[in-house]
């Protein structure tokens, strides 16, 4: 499996942070970020691959309505830790109450 620290840079890193507001299909994604919807495949494969991402079918058969939606499989913290003695690094998954502390802290 890829790195981690890879898979969370250039546009799979700015994909994460558009489906941390909503669902996305891979042509509005692809528009949003300026790239081909080629590009964006890939890089949601590669989330999805990670267990990062989800995909869900919307079953719509309507002219200009997207079929499949991509959005954030959970809620993920991806921890580096380094001082005296202990370093390491970890990607754990976080309840809604752990979100909102780590956004706090983040925020100071």
């Amino acid at each position: 499996m890829m790195e981690l620290e890879t898979l969370l840079t250039g546009t799979k890193w700015e994909i994460i942070q558009l489906l941390a507001s909503k669902s996305y299909a891979p042509l509005e994604l692809s528009k949003k970020l300026d790239t081909t919807i080629a590009n964006i495949s890939q890089q949601l494969r590669l989330l999805q691959t990670a267990g990062l991402v989800k995909k869900k079918k919307t079953g719509s058969a309507k002219p200009g309505k997207p079929r499949t939606l991509f959005s954030l499989s959970d809620n993920y913290a991806f921890i580096t830790v380094f001082s005296k003695n202990f370093a390491e690094k970890k990607l754990i998954k976080i309840s809604k109450r752990q979100k909102e502390v780590l956004k706090q802290l983040i925020k100071e």
